[in-house]
C-alpha cells in the first residue's frame, strides 16, 4: 500500500479549521487517526518557517500504510485556520480537535468504531483531556505522556540550566553560584501565577507576552490529574517516549505502566522527534539535530510498537 492520496478541507464552525485527510482509497471503511501537533506555531506537517521537521507528515504518511484514514490540521489562528492564535486556550484546542474527529468520522469511508487520537508533546495533554470530552476507541501518546504543562516546563527548564552549569567560563561560574532548583521553581510558578490575576488577553513575564489563557487553563491541571484521566479511559492506551527527550520526562511512563489498558515504551536514544540521537543531545543545539534527523526514518522499535498496538483486537 504505497498510493497515499491527500485531499485538503476546510472545517467550518466557531472558527474555520484547515485540515489535511490522508487514505490509500476509499473503497471500504478504514479506522481514522487523528493527529494532534505539539506547542507552537508549526503547520499540520510539522513546520514552520525556517524550521523544517515534517513529523506530522511522516506520523500521517505511516499511519496510512498502516491501513488508516489520517487527518492533520492547522491550529486555531494559524495557516488555513482562522481564529485568534494568542487568545486561544487548552481548551480551545481540544473543543478543535474534537471538532475535528466528529466531521471526518462522519464521511462514508471512515469506520466510526475505530476512532484513535494520537498527540505528540501538548498534543499528549489534548489528546487525553479528549478522552472526556468524546468517545475515542484508542490512544496514542507521544512525548508528553502523564505531564503536566507545569511539569514539562520545570522539566525543560532544569536541563537547559544544567547544561549551562556543566560548561567553563563566567557564565557557568554565575549560573551554578546563583540559579538553583529552588529559583526555577519560583520562577515556573511565577509565570503561573500571573496569569490567574491578568486582565488582559496576554501578559508581559520575563521578556515575553504569554497567553493568558493557556497558560490559565494548563496551570489548573496537575501530573495527577492526568494520570487519573488515564486510569478512568475504557480504550486502549499506547505512551511513547524516548530516553534522549528533551522535551518530556520518560521516568514519568512508570506512573501508568502497572495500568491494565495500558502500554508502555521507552525508546533508548530517541529524542522528542521520535529519531534516534547521533550527537551530544544538547538543547543548546536541538534545532539542528531537529533538522538533521529529521531526515532520517522514525525509529523502527517506535514504529513497530505503533504498528502492533494498533494490530491488536477492537
Amino acid at each position: 500500500m504505497n498510493n497515499i492520496i491527500e485531499e485538503r478541507v476546510v472545517i467550518g464552525g466557531e472558527t474555520n479549521i484547515g485540515a489535511t485527510i490522508s487514505y490509500s482509497d476509499k473503497s471500504k471503511k478504514r479506522p481514522l487517526i487523528l493527529l494532534i501537533m505539539g506547542t507552537g506555531k508549526t503547520d499540520r506537517d510539522g513546520n514552520m518557517k525556517g524550521f523544517k521537521t515534517d513529523i506530522y507528515k511522516n506520523l500521517s504518511d505511516m499511519f496510512v500504510k498502516f491501513g488508516y484514514v489520517c487527518v492533520r490540521y492547522d491550529k486555531r489562528g494559524t495557516y488555513a485556520s482562522t481564529g485568534n492564535y494568542n487568545t486561544s486556550g487548552l481548551s480551545d484546542l481540544v473543543n478543535d480537535s474534537a471538532r475535528v474527529i466528529e466531521y471526518i468520522k462522519g464521511l462514508d469511508f471512515i469506520d466510526e468504531n475505530k476512532i484513535v487520537a494520537c498527540g505528540h508533546s501538548e498534543g499528549s495533554m489534548i489528546a487525553t483531556l479528549l478522552t472526556k470530552q468524546i468517545k475515542l476507541n484508542r490512544i496514542i501518546l507521544l512525548g508528553g505522556a502523564c505531564m503536566c504543562m507545569r511539569s514539562a516546563l520545570m522539566y525543560q527548564n532544569t536541563k537547559t540550566i544544567q547544561e549551562f552549569k556543566n560548561k567553563k567560563g563566567l557564565l557557568a561560574w554565575y549560573i551554578n553560584k546563583v540559579v538553583k532548583n529552588e529559583t526555577i521553581e519560583k520562577r515556573v510558578k511565577s509565570m503561573f501565577d500571573k496569569a490567574k490575576t491578568a486582565k488582559k488577553d496576554r501578559y508581559f513575564f520575563n521578556g515575553a507576552f504569554l497567553n493568558t489563557k493557556w497558560m490559565k487553563e494548563h496551570g489548573d491541571l496537575t501530573d495527577d490529574e492526568f494520570v487519573k484521566m488515564i486510569a478512568d479511559y475504557d480504550g486502549k492506551v499506547l505512551a511513547i517516549t524516548g530516553t534522549a527527550d528533551l522535551s518530556a520526562d520518560y521516568t514519568y511512563l512508570d506512573k501508568i505502566s502497572e495500568f491494565e489498558n495500558v502500554t508502555t515504551y521507552t525508546p533508548e536514544n530517541v529524542n522528542h522527534i521520535l529519531r534516534e540521537v547521533d550527537d551530544n543531545n544538547s538543547y543548546l543545539t536541538i534545532k539542528k539535530q531537529y533538522k538533521r534527523l529529521s531526515q532520517q526514518l522514525i525509529h523502527a522499535g517506535t514504529k513497530e510498537q505503533i504498528h502492533d498496538f494498533l494490530e491488536k483486537e477492537w
